[in-house]
């Protein structure tokens, strides 16, 4: 049985959560919450019977073989080090992160140091498999295009002063690398540091913000010495953080499963 600690209680957590308290995930188990928010973390903890901690230290003390970050891009390098350093393994998913590449580097070291592992689902896009494979040749050319209602970027956009009630039709709010993308739509737009990992390239990142649209969609274009990979994908949104996709939830829950099986399908 794997033994997992959440890092984040929020709706992703939750989701997760409750996949690993049903049928579909009979070989790994959550035993223990922690949150900023220490409220949250209780709540998990009492409507699951699992262990509430009140310190990340506390958490990743515990006899766990895998602790999954699902809290904000702020807690990424303090949930890896220490899960690390207590022989833990860790799923990450505030990717975001890992934008900073002196950060990504570090982390990488320390894991190789200690012979633990640093997983990274594929989130909330497609063909991250064909993708890996591919960085194995030279590639040429990445770029993600991401249209999300506007409501699902409302915080992002207010922050750099722009009025939402004012988009009436699909506008490209950004348009830059994937270093500047993460940085201005810090919950918004992971996937593209995912996809800039897999294909060890640099995405070109267009976001549009759209009254209309009621998923998100994101579409992915790369080429190199393979060919060209073209990926589209409308996810819906997750029903309590329209900020990120339900499929973003699902790729960390289909990665635990895998982990806890013994044949895994897929690169």
């Amino acid at each position: 049985m794997l033994k997992i600690g959440l890092v984040g209680c929020g709706a992703i957590a939750s989701l997760i959560t409750k996949a690993l308290m049903s049928d579909r995930l009979n070989k790994a188990e959550v035993l223990a919450f922690y949150d900023g928010n220490l409220e949250k973390a209780e709540k998990l903890a009492m409507e699951t019977g699992a262990d509430f901690c009140k310190s990340l230290d506390e958490l990743v003390s515990k006899d766990l073989d895998l602790i999954v970050e699902c809290a904000s891009v702020t807690a990424v390098e303090d949930t890896v080090i220490k899960s690390l350093n207590n022989d833990k393994d860790v799923i990450i998913m505030s990717v975001g992160a890992f934008a900073d590449k002196d950060l990504f580097v570090k982390l990488y070291k320390l894991a190789e140091k200690l012979g633990k592992k640093i997983y990274i689902p594929s989130g909330a896009i497609a063909g991250i498999d064909a993708v890996k494979s591919g960085s194995l040749g030279k590639i040429s050319e990445v770029s993600l295009t991401t249209t999300k209602p506007v409501h699902g970027l409302k915080s992002a956009l207010e922050e750099q002063g722009l009025n939402t009630d004012e988009i009436k039709e699909p506008k490209i709010v950004f348009e830059g690398t994937v270093f500047d993308a993460i940085s201005k739509f810090p919950q918004n737009i992971n996937v593209s540091v995912v996809l800039s990992l897999a294909s060890r390239y640099p995405a070109k990142v267009k976001i549009i913000a759209d009254p209309n649209a009621t998923s998100n969609r994101h579409e992915i274009l790369v080429k190199g010495s393979i060919g060209t990979i073209k990926t589209c994908v409308e996810n819906n949104p997750c029903r309590d953080n329209p900020k990120t996709s339900a499929l973003a939830a699902y790729s960390v829950i289909r990665l635990i499963k895998d982990l806890s099986e013994p044949v895994r399908i897929g690169t």
